[in-house]
């Protein structure tokens, strides 16, 4: 599996068995957690490995989970710490001008001005907007916020994120 080309896409992590009848709690890490309860099948683990769910419940907020299978807490209790994936294919659609991050990681930022100044190498959520990590050719960190003053176009194509340069940004 590829970074630039990914199979699946994380959308939880398993906490703890839920009971004794072998569901387990999972975080959700995805915002769309309504679409995780459509799954039939989610993967588990690196290498993800195929786990066909029985049922789905929303818990607070949390999601309970009951795999094919597992019947009772012992079966899921080696599960706990699991990462949930599901395929990409899979994903909820996007609205229009919305990413997922593994979109956004590697796209080359470029100014409007034409300017490179280097590659997406992380995106940091900061509650109130995302941040991206740009790291320059000579490995200085720019951190670009991504709100619509400063990301001006994102060409997935192109692989090019275009930013308008704020005063400060770049020492």
């Amino acid at each position: 599996m590829s970074p630039d080309n990914p199979q699946f896409l994380v959308v939880g992590e398993i906490l703890k068995p839920f009971g004794y009848r072998g569901e387990v709690k999972v975080r959700v890490i995805s915002d769309y957690p309504k679409h995780l309860l459509k799954h039939k099948t989610v993967y588990l683990g690196t290498p993800p490995r195929a786990f066909q769910v029985e049922r789905a419940r929303f818990h607070a907020n949390y999601i309970l989970m009951k795999f094919v299978g597992c019947d009772s807490d012992t079966s899921v209790a080696k599960l706990r710490g699991e990462i949930v994936h599901i395929p990409i294919e899979e994903a909820a659609k996007l609205k229009k001008n919305q990413y997922y991050h593994h979109q956004i990681i590697g796209l080359n930022v470029v100014t409007t001005n034409g300017e490179t100044l280097g590659a997406v190498a992380e995106i940091l959520e900061t509650g109130a907007n995302d941040v991206y990590l740009v790291r320059t050719p000579d490995s200085k960190e720019i951190l670009v916020p991504a709100i619509k003053s400063v990301v001006k176009k994102i060409d997935l194509d192109a692989k090019t994120l275009t930013i308008e340069l704020m005063p400060g940004l770049i020492e």
